[in-house]
């Protein structure tokens, strides 16, 4: 059944662009380096092998920090919007994001209805010490869990330091890790012609995404539950530390490319080698790939952006190694997904609307569930891999209150 949609007219010179996110992602991959990266516009006449890549910023390890804050005056952010338990039994509420279409950025809306997820079978980090491998801090944080103090949990922030919160939600056995990419007054991602910021976008999308899992009873938390900087190893260690069984970063694309009547959704998956792709990590991003473009291309009037070997791929650098850091640092299996361009003003025009939200939460929630309990392989697979190499800039993460 097509979505019927009123797009706005094409428009080819883009206005209010800041941090542009193309096959980068929009600046939340990195190669190994922890270092921030901004890579300069380049093109090449061979897109099979190379594509034009935006100016990007990124926030990783070598960003400048500050001290954790924790003073009594620092605005909470929202209550999570994972829905897991801790060991009582009791759950979080699940706070939902939607996009006024009328309206030039998001609109967040608190829904106070309370579900659950189903506590894993995988045990605690250290039975024996109880410790949890995460919990969720009374501001809405998620953090790892590093140890123990007489007054509570030593814990990881977002911004990689160590910090004491006297307690918490327990994470147990989360099987899908959301990573909401870019974060913060400082890496905002990709702006659209309507105002549209991506940082935000991406938000609305996962929270969607994880209340649909919940629904499914699949349990699932995210790397980031408000608007504020994490450090990409912070990201992928969270997934690592609590083993989960895969791990969907969500991102918004620009510049605009070729304007096309199908999708240009992307998906980036992990190397086995420089050869050959991750089989479970391609297997998960052929899954999105098809679940995503094909929900998407139900929408009618959208004159969507499409790069030329637009699909299922690996981006790597000059080195042969996976140049995105949301890719190379999780040991679990890792995708990124770039949806489509925010920079397209037709396609911002869709992303403004809670039913683009409704319909690419199912189509994510179902690829999940699909990659969880069936052995399908998914579709849109590049067999050439986009080369891409970063370079460095400066960034800042300041770490938001824990409790």
């Amino acid at each position: 059944m097509k979505h019927r949609y009123r797009a706005l007219p094409l428009v080819i010179a883009l206005t209010g662009f800041a941090v542009a996110c193309a096959s980068d992602g929009g600046g939340d991959e990195l190669s190994r380096n922890d270092t921030t990266t901004t890579a300069a516009p380049r093109t090449t006449a061979n897109d099979a092998t190379i594509t034009a890549t935006p100016e990007t910023t990124d926030v990783d390890d070598a960003t400048t920090t500050t001290s954790p804050r924790t003073t009594a005056d620092e605005p909470a952010t929202t209550t999570p919007e994972t829905t897991v338990a801790d060991e009582t039994g009791t759950t979080t509420t699940a706070p939902r994001t939607t996009v006024d279409p009328t309206a030039t950025a998001p609109r967040t809306t608190v829904d106070t209805t309370t579900t659950s997820a189903p506590r894993s079978s995988i045990p605690q980090r250290g039975t024996d010490s109880g410790l949890p491998p995460g919990l969720i801090t009374p501001t809405g944080i998620p953090v790892a869990v590093t140890g123990r103090t007489d007054s509570g949990y030593l814990v990881r922030t977002p911004c990689g330091h160590t910090a004491e919160v006297s307690k918490g939600v327990f994470i147990n056995g989360a099987r899908v890790v959301i990573d909401p990419g870019h974060g913060g007054p400082v890496d905002t991602g990709a702006i659209g012609p309507n105002g549209l910021v991506e940082r935000d976008l991406n938000l609305t999308l996962s929270r969607a995404v994880l209340d649909e899992l919940a629904g499914r009873g699949i349990s699932a938390v995210s790397t980031r539950t408000g608007d504020y900087g994490t450090l990409l190893s912070v990201r992928a260690a969270l997934a690592d530390d609590l083993e989960a069984d895969a791990l969907v970063s969500i991102h918004h694309n620009a510049p605009t490319w070729a304007i096309s009547e199908f999708p240009g959704s992307e998906v980036f998956i992990q190397s086995e080698s420089i050869s050959l792709p991750r089989a479970d990590s391609a297997r998960l991003g052929g899954l999105l790939y098809e679940e995503i473009t094909t929900a998407l291309a139900s929408f009618d009037n959208v004159a969507w952006s499409r790069a030329a070997n637009a699909g299922v791929l690996r981006v790597l650098s000059s080195s042969g190694t996976d140049a995105y850091g949301m890719i190379v640092r999780p040991t679990v299996p890792a995708v990124l997904v770039e949806y489509g361009y925010l920079s397209n003003p037709s396609e911002a025009a869709l992303f403004a609307t809670d039913e683009y939200i409704r319909v690419a939460a199912i189509a994510t929630a179902d690829a999940i569930d699909a990659y969880l309990r069936t052995d399908r392989s998914g579709t849109g697979f590049v067999d050439r891999p986009r080369i891409f190499d970063p370079r460095r800039a400066p960034s800042f993460c300041e770490d938001p209150a824990l409790e």
